[in-house]
């Protein structure tokens, strides 16, 4: 696995996870937690709370702190001023905060996770955007809902790109292409994030860049491109070190992305 100048890799005895050079030079505690043997934050399995607890103690948190959304490809997204229950952030996938002792979370296996920061508001966020929240636009939403509601400005937010599928294997079928087309027609050069697969069963495939989507959303609003900071990290190019349901299988774990104002 590559890494770019944008990010370190780090290590514990039980867990490897990645950071954001930028973000730490602001002082935000956050992580992606990378594959490991004994790490899955999948809900409900029996590796989910202690791989949470791990992650946190890796980086300084206190799990009191963790406040998750039982993510459901929506576009929902929730303003958050105190630590909340899972079942209480039912169908969100979105999270917003200003308050300290609060860390958002958020799980993936080959979805986009966003993380936002505005360091003049200090305003952070966590977004789960798979191509169902792409198309509902979450990631544009959450940042119109930090102007709205915490006064961030679009000079100052930061949007941090973490490990997910790249347009090399995010693969669909002709009525996803379609609907693609219907709602991001507007943005120029479509080839440039739709191309032509390969034919399986007779049937035409396509790829579909939707990273260049979302950063396409964030610099129409106003989010300045040298704002923008991607992993550039495929999560099924790199499947022995990200986890990825296309390369696993229904057999897949999930990764997690958290961040915190401490």
């Amino acid at each position: 696995m590559e890494i770019n100048n944008q990010i370190v890799l780090k290590k514990t005895e039980e867990m490897e996870y990645i950071q954001f050079k930028r973000l730490l030079s602001h002082g935000i505690k956050h992580a992606y937690a990378l594959k490991a043997n004994g790490i899955n934050f999948r809900s409900g399995c029996d590796l989910e709370k202690d791989s949470f607890f791990k992650l946190y103690n890796a980086i300084g948190l206190d799990v009191s702190t963790f406040v998750k959304p039982l993510q459901k490809h929506t576009g929902n997204v929730r303003c958050i001023g105190k630590v909340y229950s899972k079942e209480e952030l039912s169908f969100i996938d979105g999270l917003i905060t200003d308050k300290k002792g609060i860390t958002l979370t958020t799980t993936n296996a080959d979805c986009i996770l966003m993380l936002a920061y505005d360091p003049r508001k200090k305003v952070i966020a966590n977004v789960h955007s798979g191509w169902k929240g792409t198309f509902q636009k979450i990631i544009e939403r959450t940042i119109l809902k930090m102007i709205k509601n915490y006064r961030c400005s679009l000079e100052d937010i930061e949007c941090y790109f973490c490990p997910s599928i790249r347009k090399c294997h995010f693969e669909v079928s002709e009525d996803v292409k379609e609907l693609c087309e219907d709602i991001f027609g507007f943005i120029p050069n479509k080839d440039r994030f739709i191309s032509k697969g390969r034919i399986k069963d007779g049937e035409q495939k396509f790829f579909i860049d939707t990273i260049y989507i979302n950063k396409y959303l964030l610099m129409e609003l106003g989010i300045k491109e040298k704002n923008i900071i991607d992993s550039e990290i495929c999560s099924v190019c790199n499947s022995d070190k990200i986890n990825s349901y296309r390369a696993d299988g229904e057999d897949f774990k999930l990764s997690s992305a958290i961040i915190s104002l401490d």
